[in-house]
C-alpha cells in the first residue's frame, strides 16, 4: 500500500512538472507572438516547422545555420515588397557600417551604391575618394572584387567585398557600356567632405556643393554658405548631383535656408493615408540670393526632397537630368539581436502634390554632360579659369548662364 501510495505521488509530481513545463511554453509563445494576427502566427508556425525539418533532415547539417537561415526569411520578405534599392534588412555588422557612413566617416574606396535589376549599380563615388580618382562613374555595374564575380548577389554582400582594412588593395571591376574595365584601388579612411565651395572666377555665383545629408551636414552647408559670401558670392549654384541622400532632418533644415517661414518642404503620406506637411519653422531668416539647383540621374532621397521643395517655392530653377526617383520616407526598426529592417513607412510629395517615387524630379532646365565629361567638384576647379572649368563640365555651365539670367 505504501509502496502505491509513493508511486502515485510520483505520477502526481510527474504531471505536474509537465503541466508547468508545457504552461511556461504556452506563455513565453504568447508573449513572443504577442499583438499579431492569427494568420500571421500561421506563418510563424510553419517557417519555425521548416526550420525544424531543414535542421533534423538536411544531409549536411554541419551546414545548418539556424541564424543565416532566419536572416534569408527575413530578406525574403523584404524582397516580396518590390521597394527595391530602399526598404532594406541590415545585418548586425551592416548596421554598424551604416551608421558609420551617417557619421560622415568610414574606411573603403568612396563607392556608393544601390540595387537595380538585381546588380550592384554605383550611384555615386565621393568626392576625392580613390573610386573617384579612378575613374568610377555613377551608373558603373559592379561583375568582380578582386577578380570574384558578384553579379546576382546582395549589394551589402557586395559593398562588404569592396571594404577592408585602411591601406590595403581592391581591385574591381565594371560594365560600362558593355564594356569591363577594371579599376585597382588602395582603401583609406575617408572623412567625406560634407559641403565645398569655389567663387567662379570673374563672377559673383559660387559653385555650392552638398555631397551627402549626413549628420550636421546642415551646419556644413550653412559654413560653406557664409565663406563663399564672405569671398563676394551673391549668388549661388547647390550642386546635388550624385548626392544619394541621407538623413532627412538634415534635409529639412536645408531647405530652411532657403525657403520663407511657414514654406512647405513635403507632404509625408502615412501607409493608412493620412498626410502630414513639414514646414519651414516660423522666425527662420533663409538666405536671400539667386538660386539654382543641379542635379542628374545619382540624385535621389534627400536630394530629391530638397530640389521639389526648392522648385514647387518658385525659390530656385532645377537644372540637369531627371533624378532617380526614391519617393519613400525610410524608418530603422532595430531587431533584438541589433540587426536592423530600413522600411519605407511612408511616401512623400513634393510641394506641389507631386510623388517621386519611379519618376523622379523632372528639371526645369534640361542639361547633359558633353562625351568624356563627368561633374566636377569644387576642389577639383580651384585655380582652374571660367573657360576651363565650364570645357569640362557643360552642365555647370548652363547653370552659371541660367543663374546670370536671374535678377
Amino acid at each position: 500500500m505504501d509502496r502505491r501510495r509513493a508511486n502515485i505521488r510520483r505520477v502526481a509530481l510527474l504531471l505536474t512538472v509537465c503541466m508547468l513545463v508545457l504552461a511556461a511554453y504556452l506563455f513565453g509563445r504568447s508573449q513572443s507572438l504577442a499583438g499579431i494576427s492569427t494568420e500571421d502566427r500561421e506563418s510563424a508556425a510553419l517557417f519555425a516547422e521548416a526550420l525544424d525539418v531543414v535542421k533534423d533532415e538536411y544531409v549536411d547539417r554541419e551546414t545548418v545555420d539556424p541564424n543565416e537561415q532566419t536572416y534569408g526569411a527575413i530578406e525574403g520578405m523584404i524582397d516580396s515588397l518590390s521597394d527595391e534599392g530602399h526598404t532594406r534588412f541590415l545585418t548586425p555588422e551592416e548596421v554598424g557600417k551604416t551608421e558609420e557612413v551617417i557619421s560622415g566617416k568610414y574606411v573603403g574606396v568612396g563607392v556608393q551604391l544601390d540595387s537595380k535589376d538585381d546588380e550592384a549599380v554605383v550611384s555615386s563615388p565621393l568626392d576625392g575618394s580613390p573610386a573617384e580618382e579612378a575613374g568610377i562613374k555613377p551608373g558603373d555595374i559592379l561583375v568582380a572584387v578582386d577578380g570574384e564575380s558578384v553579379r546576382g548577389e546582395e549589394v551589402e554582400w557586395v559593398a562588404e567585398k569592396v571594404r577592408g582594412t585602411e591601406g590595403s588593395q581592391v581591385e574591381i571591376t565594371v560594365l560600362r557600356d558593355e564594356e569591363e574595365h577594371k579599376f585597382s584601388m588602395e582603401r583609406a579612411e575617408l572623412a567625406v567632405p560634407v559641403a565645398s565651395w569655389y567663387l567662379i572666377p570673374g563672377a559673383d555665383a559660387a559653385h555650392l556643393r552638398l555631397v551627402t545629408f549626413s549628420e550636421n551636414s546642415a551646419e556644413a552647408l550653412e559654413r560653406a554658405i557664409f565663406e563663399a559670401r564672405e569671398a563676394g558670392a551673391e549668388r549661388f549654384v547647390l550642386d546635388l548631383r550624385n548626392n544619394s541622400g541621407g538623413v532627412l532632418g538634415e534635409a529639412e533644415k536645408i531647405a530652411a535656408q532657403f525657403l520663407p517661414a511657414g514654406s512647405e518642404i513635403y507632404t509625408r503620406k502615412n501607409a493608412d493615408g493620412t498626410e502630414e506637411e513639414t514646414t519651414v519653422p516660423e522666425k527662420n531668416e533663409p538666405l536671400d540670393a539667386p538660386l539654382v539647383v543641379l542635379v542628374n540621374e545619382g540624385s535621389a532621397s534627400s536630394s530629391e526632397i530638397v530640389a521639389g521643395a526648392l522648385r514647387d517655392n518658385d525659390r530656385a530653377t532645377v537644372i540637369g537630368d531627371t533624378t532617380v526617383g526614391t519617393g519613400t520616407v525610410l524608418s530603422e526598426y532595430r531587431l533584438s539581436d541589433g540587426s536592423a529592417i530600413m522600411l519605407a513607412i511612408a511616401e512623400w510629395l513634393t510641394p506641389n502634390g507631386d510623388f517621386i517615387r519611379e519618376s523622379g524630379i523632372e528639371p526645369d532646365v534640361e542639361a547633359e554632360l558633353e562625351e568624356g565629361q563627368e561633374p566636377r567638384t569644387p576642389d577639383e576647379t580651384k585655380g582652374l579659369s571660367r573657360e576651363e572649368i565650364f570645357a569640362e563640365d557643360a552642365q555647370l555651365e548652363r547653370a552659371f548662364e541660367v543663374l546670370t539670367d536671374k535678377d
